[in-house]
């Protein structure tokens, strides 16, 4: 019986042809790769038990990174958002980017868009977040009630 040989072509051109709109290997690219290789292998000297349960086991892995990844993504939006919050009443001097001055004044109201990206209100113009450089409490002194 003739066994031809198994060439790494087809397990490089699929490496080829799924990493070329990205730089990283993802979930689906792994699956792809581990399924090319489970068909080219030679049959007479088959992927070893330990080899197949260690790739298996890097994909966990990289599944777990990806979940635990988009879980501190998303806490830190939550925790950017609720840290804007404390600006509510203050006073804050931050440097306008449209116009390259700086901008004092308290805080009239906090927004966040459906972007995720928090401005805060002063005197009906919004400002990001980023460009805050001092906040202080307001002046109650001059607050009416």
């Amino acid at each position: 019986m003739s066994v031809s040989s198994v060439s790494s072509s087809s397990t490089t051109e699929a490496y080829q042809a799924t990493s070329q709109s990205a730089q990283t290997l993802g979930s689906e690219d792994f699956l792809k790769l581990l399924a090319v290789q489970l068909q080219n292998q030679d049959p007479l000297d088959p992927m070893d038990d330990t080899e197949f349960i260690s790739q298996m086991a890097n994909f966990s892995s990289l599944e777990a990174m990806q979940e635990l990844n988009t879980s501190f993504d998303d806490f830190s939006a939550s925790q950017a958002v609720m840290g804007a919050q404390d600006y509510l009443g203050k006073q804050v001097t931050l440097a306008d980017s449209d116009s390259s001055s700086v901008v004092s004044g308290v805080v009239d109201s906090v927004n966040i868009d459906s972007d995720g990206n928090v401005t805060v209100k002063i005197d009906n113009t919004s400002y990001d977040i980023s460009s805050i450089r001092m906040v202080q409490l307001a002046d109650t002194s001059t607050v009416t009630q």
